[in-house]
């Protein structure tokens, strides 16, 4: 009787261990699952910016300018309720450069997304739009690898160059004759690594004087950093 009782108490026990176990790998699956799913920081023709983002479906999102640090800050929180996984903001220059950072509250994952560019053109201007880049896209998936899409004004050629002595993706921009205005790219990003890219335009300057023949100089914009410290 004594050893069917110990068998018995033998078989709850490994019961219980294993219900605690499934908790608790079932636990760290869901610590472990991020919260942003993947989203896109993109420029219209204007100079204007704005982001799409998707979470998965028990997450929600707040809002919060972090006025020290000048940061768009995406604080990301469990939720009880299925929310909307797409979301959709407006963000803004500030000077010359945009800061956005996601955080999520549930693994401490953060992903930072940095911009140097100019501020965005008034309607009337952007109608009349000369600048070689006419609007592009950074995409950051949820397989971890990133698609940047960009489109250029016509008599636009342009140059992939990947320079390693810095690991900056680089794209050239001049004037010239060129069939393609759209472009797509697929880059892939080291974990403990920035991913940047700049676009280079070079620009033809004439020179007053006319015993100088004319100059070209080249402008990096928008200058592009991202950098996941996960």
């Amino acid at each position: 009787m004594k050893n069917i009782k110990s068998l018995s108490l033998l078989f709850l026990s490994a019961v219980v261990l294993s219900a605690c176990s499934n908790d608790e790998n079932l636990l760290t699956e869901i610590e472990q699952k991020r919260a942003l799913k993947s989203y896109k920081v993109k420029r219209d023709a204007s100079g204007a910016y704005s982001l799409d983002y998707e979470l998965e479906r028990d997450v929600k999102s707040q809002r919060v300018k972090n006025l020290d640090t000048n940061v768009n800050e995406f604080h990301l929180y469990p939720s009880d309720f299925e929310n909307s996984q797409l979301q959709s903001e407006e963000l803004f220059i500030d000077g010359n450069q945009l800061s956005i950072g996601f955080i999520d509250t549930r693994t401490n994952n953060k992903a930072n997304i940095t911009i140097e560019d100019g501020v965005a053109l008034s309607i009337k201007t952007a109608a009349k739009n000369t600048e070689m880049l006419l609007n592009y896209s950074i995409t950051g998936n949820e397989d971890g690898t990133f698609t940047l899409d960009f489109e250029v004004n016509n008599q636009v050629a342009v140059d992939f160059v990947h320079v390693e002595e810095v690991d900056v993706y680089e794209i050239h921009l001049q004037e010239g004759k060129s069939d393609e205005t759209v472009f797509s790219r697929n880059l892939t990003k080291i974990a403990s690594k920035a991913l940047k890219i700049d676009f280079v335009n070079h620009l033809d300057e004439n020179s007053s004087s006319k015993d100088t023949a004319a100059k070209s100089s080249a402008k990096r914009k928008p200058r592009i950093v991202i950098y996941n410290d996960n």
